[in-house]
């Protein structure tokens, strides 16, 4: 499914949690340059509620496909409308470049996951500061609670 499918309320919301999300996001890139696993229960006003960090911030290397799956295990036993599961990683832009991105897994409780990849970058010489790149659309998922 497409993220054009959706239909327009539903991917305002979307859309909204995901800016939402970015801006919160940018004062961890600029203090920490990463994003560690997180798994945020958001309310209806789309602001997170309770926030779970998914890895150490000791251990250096992020594994995305792990920390989404134990989100996922934590959501299979839990009682939420709307969760946001994010973290730092690659991805690969054309032939051989490889650009940081946090990737952001949007779930609600009818089993509707919407991925989307936002690379970033520093900018500035003393003072990082996070820029933003257009945000990639990865896909739908209609139960991810059977994706693997």
């Amino acid at each position: 499914m497409e993220f054009g499918e959706l239909p327009p309320q539903m991917m305002d919301a979307y859309m909204r949690v995901l800016n939402n999300h970015l801006e919160v996001t940018r004062v961890n890139l600029e203090n920490d340059r990463v994003l560690f696993p997180i798994l945020a229960f958001i309310n209806r006003d789309f602001n997170a509620g309770q926030v779970i960090p998914l890895q150490p911030p000791m251990t250096s290397q992020i594994n995305s496909e792990a920390a989404l799956d134990v989100a996922i295990q934590i959501l299979a036993n839990s009682h939420f409308e709307r969760a946001l599961f994010s973290c730092s990683t690659k991805i690969k832009s054309g032939a051989s470049d490889v650009i940081e991105a946090i990737k952001t897994v949007i779930l609600d409780a009818n089993g509707m996951a919407v991925t989307f990849f936002t690379p970033y970058r520093f900018k500035g010489l003393f003072t990082k500061k996070i820029s933003y790149s257009k945000n990639i659309f990865d896909g739908v998922t209609t139960n991810f609670f059977h994706r693997r």
